[in-house]
């Protein structure tokens, strides 16, 4: 789930929702427009198991728009970056989990 708020002559903010539940996000794609001021709430429901949410240019994880907490569950984390300027899609995964990925789409604001 994504809300969004917008003020003239300031960028948007949106906040994300994504949960972790047996060794899986429940999403796997994000929008955002271009620009804005992303909130991430993540619930890491995984017992025991650490878990992370990051963003990257691509899927080789090599270049980082942003590196979320490592949290171990049953745990949940609120964090804030700014998404690229520039339209595209681009990548998120759990970094100590790279199979749990998806698609971070930034569209144009």
């Amino acid at each position: 789930m994504t809300a969004e708020t917008a003020t003239a002559g300031v960028a948007r903010s949106v906040t994300i929702d994504i949960g972790a539940d047996n060794m899986a996000f429940d999403t796997d794609t994000i929008t955002v427009p271009a620009g804005a001021e992303v909130t991430v709430n993540f619930d890491n429901r995984d017992d025991s198991v650490p878990h992370n949410v990051s963003f990257y240019t691509d899927s080789s994880a090599a270049d980082a728009i942003f590196v979320g907490d490592l949290i171990t569950g049953p745990d949940r984390v609120t964090q804030t970056f700014t998404a690229p300027a520039e339209p595209g899609t681009y990548y998120f995964q759990c970094d100590v989990h790279p199979f749990m990925n998806g698609a971070f789409i930034v569209e144009q604001a």
